[in-house]
């Protein structure tokens, strides 16, 4: 299983996000993790933009991974999303983790100007983009074009190509983004807020999948809380008590017990007196309970 750390970045500054990353890198995570809004929740609280802050990181760290859970879709036009991916990837030297959604949060788009329309739209656009950016990464030298729905590209060139296939992970929950993994993603992200949908989303993905012939990795973002200790408000949206708390023997169990649900990476909200140094010393125990 992939462990991740979510990085301090609401009511954060640099030097905070920074010292988190250094840190779960060497703590031994495997990746470190932002969100992809232009406003906190609620915007008073202030955020970093996230793709300025992952490119600091590539220069700033050597190993982890780095992406965002989940990029928005509507912020950046979906051929220069793909290049700025590709040029990620050949900076950090093929660390990109790309996960992308359609987006939700109406407060971000109205105050910074961008269209907010029906869910249904959005969808539209997501599979537009994801199509898009897999057809730039794959044509190497070779010019592309794409007509959708929602978004084009004519003739478009991707030079220099990234260095490898990126996976492309998509984010969300309903029937038409579960479709829309099962045809042509690598990876399904899990909200935490739907976390206690588990089995029953999960399950649709699996029927989406067997009729595409298909498999994808799955991964959760929750929360990891070594030791005893209620779980602050804001955390409640993300369905902390299904993540991994408690006893050294509980978080033992409780991570077999995600691996036994088909969960292939654990992207950690860290919570707890101890914070990031406390998930850093039950990591190892995590990594031997699994085997």
């Amino acid at each position: 299983m992939e462990f991740g750390v979510v990085l301090p970045q609401l009511s954060a500054t640099w030097d905070q996000t920074l010292g988190a990353a250094r840190k779960a890198e060497a703590a031994g995570f495997d990746s470190v993790w932002l969100v992809d809004h232009v406003y906190g929740i609620p915007p008073q609280t202030g955020i970093l933009e996230a793709w300025t802050v992952m490119s600091a990181l590539a220069a700033a760290t050597e190993r982890v991974g780095i992406g965002a859970q989940v990029l928005c879709q509507s912020f950046r036009n979906p051929a220069l999303l793909a290049k700025m991916s590709t040029t990620f990837d050949l900076v950090s030297g093929g660390r990109l983790r790309f996960l992308i959604g359609a987006g939700w949060y109406d407060a971000e788009y109205t105050a910074f100007g961008y269209e907010f329309p029906t869910p249904g739209v959005r969808v539209g656009e997501l599979e537009d983009t994801v199509r898009i950016c897999k057809g730039m990464w794959a044509a190497g030298s070779e010019p592309f074009t794409y007509q959708g729905k929602h978004y084009r590209v004519q003739d478009v060139l991707n030079l220099p190509p990234q260095p490898r296939p990126i996976p492309v992970g998509i984010g969300g929950q309903g029937d038409r983004v579960l479709d829309l993994v099962a045809r042509e993603a690598d990876e399904w992200n899990c909200p935490g807020a739907i976390f206690h949908q588990w089995a029953e989303r999960n399950a649709v993905l699996e029927e989406r999948l067997v009729t595409h012939g298909r498999t994808v990795r799955k991964s959760v973002q929750s929360v990891i809380r070594p030791g005893e200790g209620d779980f602050p408000g804001r955390l409640q949206f993300f369905n902390p008590a299904l993540g991994i708390h408690g006893s050294p023997d509980h978080m033992a169990q409780r991570v077999c017990e995600l691996r036994d649900m088909g969960i292939d990476g654990f992207y950690a909200i860290v919570a707890g007196e101890k914070g990031l140094d406390g998930a850093a010393e039950a990591l190892p125990g995590l990594r031997a309970a699994l085997g």
